[in-house]
């Protein structure tokens, strides 16, 4: 882009201490030859093309005023370049003060199933055994033995259930209430257990999340005491608490139920909870197994 000043702005220009360079004006006679060399046809009949001759524009020549203005522009101060940034060298890490490793993996610790003293069965408590079906016929003697003992803990606030949501008369009588005692009672029928006389059912309570333990009696002996008086063939444990309160155990549940276990030499064994079994139905397939295991005890196997 040219620039036309005239002499007024030239001189305040170089007033400024600016200097204007201006191209030193072309003869005629040059301008006439790049004229002649823009306007020739470029060979296109060649395979190869031929190289392009550039003709470098002549060096500018400054004017007598801009000549007289290269001192005053020398003798000007140069502008100041601010220091370059230096990378600041990266803090170190701050110490670990408290002698455990950095990245050290936090370990997954289990809740004990109740008991602020970490002692599992701590502060529960067993009710008396129950019939779970009255009208099976029944043959008990204080000379009798074998049959079921099932624990489980029924639900800390059960809801109201109107007259057709509570169990007949010959369907399992547990602590359970609803969904969950309706499916267990197709569970054990199942078997066939609802014509078995010997077949008990005892709830397991724990205690309130405020208690106090300090003086507190353990599940174990009034759990053994029930099982020498009612000498089962097999003790079925509903749920992951109960299970832990029972056997003394912080292990999960499928620990647990893989495990074989005895409760003052009886078989145990544990399984879900008929009210997780309503919210995961994929794991029935489980329950019926654990029960299955449970029957052979009965039979001898």
């Amino acid at each position: 882009m040219a620039l036309n000043l005239d002499a007024r702005q030239r001189a305040m220009l170089e007033a400024m201490g600016i200097t204007v360079w201006l191209p030193e004006p072309m003869e005629p006679a040059a301008i006439a030859a790049v004229t002649a060399v823009a306007a020739a046809p470029s060979p296109v009949a060649e395979s190869v093309a031929a190289p392009v001759m550039r003709v470098a524009p002549p060096a500018p020549v400054s004017p007598p005023m801009a000549q007289a203005a290269a001192p005053a522009a020398e003798a000007a101060p140069a502008p100041v370049q601010p220091p370059a940034q230096t990378a600041r060298p990266a803090s170190p890490p701050p110490q670990n003060l408290s002698g455990h490793r950095a990245h050290e993996p936090r370990q997954f610790v289990q809740q004990p199933a109740a008991g602020p003293a970490g002692e599992p069965g701590l502060g529960w408590t067993i009710s008396p055994a129950q019939l779970v079906y009255p009208h099976a016929p029944q043959h008990v003697h204080s000379t009798e033995q074998g049959g079921w003992l099932i624990l489980l803990e029924p639900a800390a606030n059960p809801p109201l259930l109107s007259p057709a949501q509570r169990p007949a008369a010959d369907s399992a009588q547990t602590a359970l209430q609803g969904d969950a005692a309706k499916l267990l009672d197709n569970m054990l029928r199942a078997l066939g257990l609802q014509e078995k006389p010997r077949v008990f059912s005892a709830a397991l309570h724990r205690a309130p999340p405020d208690a106090d333990l300090s003086h507190a009696q353990a599940l174990q002996p009034a759990l053994e005491a029930l099982l020498r008086e009612l000498r089962p063939d097999c003790v079925l444990v509903l749920g992951l608490a109960s299970a832990r309160a029972v056997l003394g155990r912080h292990d999960a549940l499928g620990r647990l139920r893989a495990e074989p276990h005895h409760i003052a030499g009886v078989p145990t064994v544990v399984t879900y909870d008929p009210n997780y079994l309503l919210r995961a139905p994929q794991a029935k397939a489980g329950a019926w197994a654990d029960l299955v295991q449970a029957d052979a005890f009965t039979k001898g196997l």
